[in-house]
């Protein structure tokens, strides 16, 4: 199983795209979950050589336009999709959708499925398992296996025990960093009021889980990644890196 990042930076991220990741394996489609922040998702599918006509499935774990917005890109290239997420996400990327661009005319082989914290489900050959995150609008955590090897992803969220539970024994844990609390005092409490992790705590969530191996995400414009890799380090263990936009992990 092999993971791509699209973008690993929060909103206002001068040299980062927003969230989204590409997933791949053997016998499985390509998955895509979160789509960036929005027409970005065209340069940067293109900077990691994947055709937007690939993806059929995405996973949106939360309707906030930084992970949502790149739908908006898949819509305009009319793609039938299967988009998979909260109640809440769907309301959130309709109402994105007609505030845009009511007049379009989309795919009609696009289908909306809802989804549930604590479900499960089968996706382009993936074994998917959806979790509660703690954050400002309803959120999914994910945990997506294939072939034995397991890959978490927290979304956007505070620690909790059920991000620990999807990223129990991962081999790989991505992580919401906004920043560490290296970066002083401003920084976490932002982190605090906006309910996203620091360095610190995803690491302790990672240790915790028994990962594998860590990667930072989600850094803020304030955020240094020195901070954040020198900081997650000395809480945990296993393998620590700072996601970079088009990294590839072998998981």
């Amino acid at each position: 199983m092999d993971l791509t990042l699209l973008g690993t930076g929060a909103p206002l991220h001068p040299n980062r795209a927003m969230t989204g990741m590409i997933l791949t394996a053997p016998g499985c489609a390509p998955l895509l979950v979160d789509t960036c922040g929005g027409f970005e998702l065209a340069h940067q599918l293109s900077r990691v050589g994947f055709e937007r006509e690939a993806f059929r499935a995405v996973i949106v774990t939360h309707r906030h336009l930084d992970h949502s917005g790149g739908l908006l890109d898949l819509f305009l290239a009319r793609i039938p999709l299967e988009i998979y997420a909260l109640p809440d996400t769907h309301d959130g990327i309709v109402g994105m959708t007609n505030a845009s661009f009511p007049e379009w005319d989309l795919n009609s082989e696009i289908v909306r499925h809802e989804v549930v914290h604590g479900a499960a489900r089968d996706i382009a050959g993936f074994q998917v398992e959806f979790f509660q995150a703690e954050h400002r609008v309803p959120t999914l955590g994910v945990r997506i296996s294939h072939g034995g090897s397991t890959f978490a992803f927290s979304a956007d969220t505070l620690p909790c025990e059920t991000i620990v539970a999807a990223a129990r024994n991962a081999d790989l844990f991505l992580c919401d960093t906004l920043c560490a609390e290296l970066d002083g005092d401003g920084a976490v409490n932002r982190a605090r009021s906006t309910m996203h992790a620091t360095a610190r705590e995803a690491a302790e969530m990672a240790t915790e889980a028994g990962a594998r191996a860590l990667a930072c995400t989600h850094l803020a414009r304030f955020a240094d990644p020195a901070n954040i890799l020198a900081e997650a380090t000395e809480h945990f263990t296993g393998a620590v890196s700072v996601a970079e936009d088009g990294a590839c992990y072998r998981i």
